[in-house]
């Protein structure tokens, strides 16, 4: 019986587990001719918002993302120069969506008591890009997409810039 409870109570914390690694999305792609391993320096593009860009509407988000791009590329030893390997550039959309859960309980069409409980929400995409400053192509491409938290966005940002750049590491290393 005491097996029983570790074997249940371990799949129930594996379960949400990846139920909170499911939360963000982080995606990449990058151009194969092009040798990533190379690039170790930086600098970010100069970038002008359009009126309608989330990050034109809130300057401090424009701040929090870029400050964890750089505070992240420095964990990971790349560095700033004027003379970079590679541009950085980033952007956000955001969309309104439907968080619906059904808390319905029963078998079958048979006693379903409870609610269905539907919420709007936003959801935000971070795109980073970095571009070869010699050809002025993109290189590398990642995108994070969560549904956006006010109480949570420090921390949600620098949880996904942080797997951005760890997952530029391994492209760079061949590794996806």
């Amino acid at each position: 019986m005491k097996r029983l409870r570790v074997v249940f109570n371990c799949g129930i914390l594996l379960l949400l587990s990846s139920m909170a690694a499911m939360a963000q999305s982080v995606r990449t792609d990058y151009d194969r001719s092009f040798n990533l391993a190379g690039l170790k320096t930086y600098r970010f593009y100069e970038q002008s918002r359009r009126p309608g860009d989330p990050l034109a509407e809130s300057p401090l988000n424009d701040r929090r993302i870029h400050t964890a791009l750089d505070s992240e590329l420095r964990a990971q030893r790349f560095s700033p120069s004027e003379q970079p390997d590679f541009l950085i550039a980033y952007y956000v959309t955001t969309r309104q969506g439907l968080d619906i859960k059904d808390n319905r309980f029963g078998i079958g069409p048979w006693d379903r008591g409870g609610s269905i409980n539907v919420n709007q929400v936003t959801e935000g995409t971070l795109v980073v890009i970095f571009v070869d400053p010699a050809t002025q192509q993109e290189v590398w491409r990642g995108l994070a997409s969560a549904t956006i938290k006010e109480k949570s966005l420090h921390k949600d940002v620098n949880k996904s810039i942080t797997k951005l750049v760890r997952r530029f590491v391994k492209d760079q290393a061949g590794k996806k």
